[in-house]
């Protein structure tokens, strides 16, 4: 039996749908707050009401060690997805619950009960060091203390480390690192806020760019990672390597809305204003998500691309295919 975390967000709801076309028996673990609607209907959307069924979801808190030691007998493998995903600095205490502090509960248990396999779904945020041959960053790319991090890039990769941990008592695990991951389930998702044509910051560009990824194809590597036992080892998971200027536009086309560029000089201008917003505790910007937005970041996913020879959805292919799942679900509420 497997057990989820994050079953009603974007990756745990596709991955449910990829795990219960092979296994009978799901649990997957819900907040009190979330409801399971979004996923019986992405399930019926694609013709697998049936499988729905095979789901058994737990409700609880993931910080009450009894109460994961309790949902944890009989687990085989375990995939963790849930996180707490904001760049909003006045998260810091939710970022680092979510995303440390059960990771490590669910470690703890994992080593305690002998739980044969651990999936952590991790972020590209978590490396910094580029190789110096490639130009790129790859799994070799280790995390830089002397850099400036997110609050979200330090709490995930505290959680590799206590995955990592897992790893050296015997449990078998995959870390994988996707980019930004472009997909869509019901229209209301944070996840999905890249096709809203009446968000302002989908309006204007800046001059950076990262990895982007489409969320059936991080689903996909996940389930031949364990198929292929390709364990205690992690993987980038990035379909292309894009400016946000391409990608933004390439949305905009979509619904006939035009973009405008920022210039990092405006940007670095908005940085050093929000932070008197900052000191009266309002939102701002930090110098770790300002240089996001200003530099250009390749991802190098050769390894997990040769390990099982697969094929990524082209980024337009991706934008194009759930901005129109995102619209037709949009236009049914």
């Amino acid at each position: 039996m497997v057990f989820v975390t994050g079953g009603t967000g974007l990756v745990g709801c596709n991955l449910l749908l990829a795990l219960a076309k092979e296994h009978a028996h799901i649990k997957a673990f819900k907040r009190s707050t979330s409801t399971t609607i979004a996923v019986e209907e992405f399930f019926q959307r694609y013709g697998f009401s049936e499988l729905f069924q095979r789901i058994e979801w737990i409700e609880g808190d993931l910080m009450d060690m009894h109460f994961i030691a309790d949902q944890l007998k009989g687990i085989d493998t375990i995939y963790h997805t849930a996180a707490y995903v904001s760049f909003d600095e006045r998260d810091k205490k939710n970022i680092y619950t979510t995303n440390s502090l059960i990771t490590e509960l669910l470690v703890n248990e994992a080593i305690a009960q002998q739980i044969p396999r651990f999936v952590f779904i991790s972020s590209i945020a978590t490396m910094d060091d580029v190789n110096l041959q490639t130009k790129m960053i790859d799994e070799r790319s280790s995390w830089n203390p002397s850099y400036s991090h997110t609050t979200y890039a330090a709490s995930k990769f505290r959680a590799e480390m206590e995955v990592w941990r897992a790893s050296q008592e015997g449990v078998n695990i995959v870390i994988v690192n996707p980019g930004v991951i472009i997909g869509s389930l019901n229209g209301q998702r944070a996840s999905e806020a890249l096709f809203d044509a009446s968000a302002i910051h989908n309006r204007y560009t800046p001059p950076g760019g990262t990895g982007f990824i489409d969320v059936r194809d991080v689903v996909a590597i996940v389930m031949e990672l364990v198929k292929r036992k390709a364990f205690n080892q992690k993987y980038i998971l990035v379909g292309e390597n894009l400016p946000y200027k391409e990608v933004l536009n390439q949305v905009g086309a979509l619904n006939n809305r035009s973009t405008t560029a920022v210039s990092t000089k405006t940007l670095r201008f908005i940085y050093y204003l929000s932070q008197i917003s900052r000191l009266f505790r309002g939102p701002s910007m930090s110098l770790a998500n300002y240089k996001s937005l200003t530099s250009k970041t390749a991802y190098d996913h050769s390894k997990v691309k040769t390990l099982i020879d697969y094929s990524f959805t082209p980024i337009k292919e991706s934008i194009a295919y759930h901005y129109h799942q995102y619209t037709e679900q949009i236009s049914r509420k």
